[in-house]
């Protein structure tokens, strides 16, 4: 008799039934929303890397200009504070 072979009262044991059958059709339901996300997350990582190069670009920009750059942006929030208000004294009336 063959060590391996499995008795017919546990035979019974292996079969599926229609519970297993549907967890794991969950899990390969799963699985594929574990693939998607994955790619999800690779695209993100992508942009990121894009992201970080521009803010690199900047920077050194900043750093050439130093005290310009600083100057510079003080003046655009300031135009774009009065702007704005301008633009809300304007609709109020």
């Amino acid at each position: 008799m063959n060590p391996l072979a499995i008795a017919p009262e546990e035979q019974e044991e292996f079969t599926m039934n229609s519970n297993e059958a549907e967890y794991f059709r969950s899990i390969g339901r799963l699985e594929g929303q574990v693939a998607a996300l994955t790619t999800a997350v690779g695209e993100l990582k992508t942009k990121l890397d894009g992201i970080d190069a521009r803010l690199d670009t900047l920077d050194r920009m900043a750093n050439r200009w130093k005290g310009g750059f600083a100057v510079i942006l003080t003046l655009g929030a300031i135009a774009g504070f009065i702007i704005d208000h301008l633009f809300r004294w304007a609709t109020q009336r």
